[in-house]
């Protein structure tokens, strides 16, 4: 019988592996492969760049050997990333099929100088949005930039990837890693995108309670999920074992 394998993405001279979603530090890991790959940052002007990216089909013995691991991010933290970057955001990075349905079919608010109550009522029209999309894909694949994270991480678990967090993903990556990735330390100060969506206002003052049930009952798997990751680290001072 054929052992099975797990595709993931990894650099291509290093013992490195992981698995993403969207909204959940990609553009970070995106980056820092190449550096790793390249020994510089990736340049705009490099429009081979997706292509670049290399993947391996690995056992979990192979997957153990090395550093292999999968990142969580606050459910909060993701959605309202979303938010400012998908709906109220430039023009270039904006979803305009989200902005022209809550234009339709819900209170939406634009422009540059939306006040709390009306980035509040935008928030509560997305996940009225969000709510729909994710009860009646009609078979097909939700969306990654707002699908449940749990979704994507039932085999990285059953390979023994470890968990890692995104707002502590450095120190974390260099734990895991034990000097096994030549000059990742130095890869991570290159990488100069981190995508990180400009904030009109903080997450804390458009974060009501409604707003923050709304996201619980969208995501409570995935609020489960993080929350066992960042108790483990916390409690062990290591990756903990997860199991879904």
């Amino acid at each position: 019988m054929t052992e099975r394998r797990l595709t993931l993405t990894s650099a291509r001279h290093q013992p490195f592996n992981y698995l993403v979603s969207l909204k959940v530090g990609s553009t970070f890991l995106r980056n820092l492969t190449y550096v790793l790959d390249h020994g510089k940052p990736y340049s705009q002007q490099e429009a081979d760049y997706p292509k670049s990216l290399h993947s391996r089909a690995l056992t979990r013995e192979e997957l153990m050997r090395e550093v292999s691991f999968f990142v969580v991010r606050d459910p909060v933290s993701r959605f309202f990333s979303l938010y400012f970057d998908k709906v109220v955001g430039t023009p270039e990075n904006r979803f305009e099929f989200i902005t022209e349905k809550l234009r339709t079919h819900r209170i939406f608010h634009e422009g540059p100088e939306l006040t709390l109550e009306q980035h509040r009522e935008n928030c509560m029209s997305l996940l009225g949005f969000l709510g729909v999309r994710l009860r009646r894909n009609n078979g097909q694949k939700i969306n990654p930039h707002w699908s449940q994270q749990i979704s994507r991480l039932g085999a990285a678990v059953e390979f023994g990837l470890k968990p890692l967090m995104l707002e502590k993903l450095e120190p974390q990556l260099l734990q895991i890693a034990e000097g096994r990735i030549e000059g990742l330390e130095a890869a991570m100060g290159m990488v100069k995108s981190r995508n990180r969506s400009p904030r009109p206002v903080e997450i804390e003052d458009v974060l009501t309670p409604k707003v923050y049930n709304k996201i619980v009952t969208l995501y409570p798997a995935d609020i489960q999920l993080y929350d066992l990751v960042k108790t483990g680290w916390e409690v062990l001072g290591h990756p903990p074992d997860i199991k879904l």
